[in-house]
């Protein structure tokens, strides 16, 4: 009798333990899932149908699976028209829609809703401290100052025509003015800490993105100004061109080909490398070591993208196929084979990294 029993006391016993195993489990797993829906990959931000207001965020995760659509799936509401960029600023995602004229701020791992930043034509955000980020913004021509702490404009700086691409360096603030629809060939520098264009630099036409390397050094790429007539045909082009900026000064130039117009200049993770397509004549990727002294001339992939970008190790390329259906992402490895690639939302137009 005493050994049934004992014996039914160790069974309830093991059952005990594996309901409080089985418990525990799931609470960790429920714990794990509460974290970070969005951590350990990517975003690509699609820009939509002009005029639909349909466009989209795309996650994908560190094994290469896509999850289209979050930003709607987790709020119930589209982004809206022309999803333009998007930036992480501390625990936020600041996604950029210029046809809609807002920013959307989202927390970066849950994609929850936060706020919303009315802009009349923004292009691209970056902080530029840990309260303050500034907005490129084709409306004013200028930048907008964003407070992080209540996400909403608080003053403006005037810059040249069609402020693009913005990114900081040792308290300076570095705008593309790509000229809009028009033409514009300079970059205005900005005290990041006064808020004050101290002095505005003449580069290339049409600066179109800029990077800053290891020791903090800015590059900045031009594509070149294409006049056409009223026939489409090309009356005249000016050349594209690649310029370093140190201590607020330009320092060297490499000019390209005329007809060649380059953009999306990105760089690798140590900042020794820069990337970019030429956009014309091959509509290829090329690579671009910081200390050489001359253009590269052989391409490191022989096909055109709409956007680059590079991230861990990896090249990455956009195709809109034809800017109506769904488009496409590849990575590439740097020696320029390809990795894998996934289907996207419509016209991916940009990355952003966690």
């Amino acid at each position: 009798m005493k050994t049934k029993v004992k014996k039914l006391n160790i069974l309830k016993s093991m059952i005990l333990i594996s309901i409080f195993i089985s418990s525990c489990t799931k609470d960790e797993i429920d714990i794990r899932s509460n974290e970070s829906a969005y951590d350990n990959g990517y975003f690509i931000t699609n820009e939509g149908n002009f005029g639909t207001g349909n466009g989209s965020i795309s996650f994908v995760d560190e094994y290469g699976v896509v999850e289209n659509d979050i930003f709607q799936s987790v709020n119930s509401f589209l982004l809206g028209d022309v999803v333009q960029s998007m930036s992480i600023i501390n625990d936020n995602a600041y996604i950029v829609v210029n046809n809609s004229s807002k920013i959307e701020v989202a927390n970066v791992d849950s994609m929850n809703y936060v706020a919303t930043i009315n802009v009349s034509s923004p292009r691209h955000i970056t902080s530029v401290s840990r309260s303050k980020a500034y907005v490129t913004d084709w409306g004013i021509n200028g930048v907008q100052i964003v407070d992080l702490n209540t996400n909403s404009v608080t003053s403006t700086i005037t810059c040249g025509t069609g402020p693009e691409a913005v990114v900081e360096s040792n308290g300076y603030a570095y705008i593309c003015n790509v000229g809009g629809l028009g033409l514009d060939n300079t970059v205005s520098v900005i005290n990041t800490s006064s808020d004050i264009v101290e002095t505005t630099l003449e580069v290339g036409d049409k600066p179109n993105s800029a990077v800053v390397d290891y020791s903090g050094d800015v590059w900045v790429l031009s594509g070149g100004y294409t006049e056409y007539d009223a026939n489409s045909n090309v009356v005249s082009e000016t050349p594209g061109s690649l310029v370093k900026i140190e201590n607020n000064v330009v320092v060297s130039s490499f000019v390209f080909p005329v007809g060649n117009h380059p953009k999306d200049l990105t760089i690798n993770d140590a900042g020794t490398t820069l990337y970019y397509s030429d956009g014309s004549f091959s509509k290829a990727v090329y690579s671009f070591n910081i200390g050489d002294n001359m253009l590269p001339t052989v391409p490191l992939i022989n096909r055109s993208f709409y956007s680059l970008g590079f991230n861990n190790k990896h090249i990455y390329g956009t195709d809109a196929v034809d800017y109506v259906q769904q488009g496409w992402s590849y990575r590439y490895a740097v020696d320029g084979s390809v990795v894998d690639s996934v289907r996207t939302g419509i016209i991916p137009g940009g990355y952003c990294f966690n």
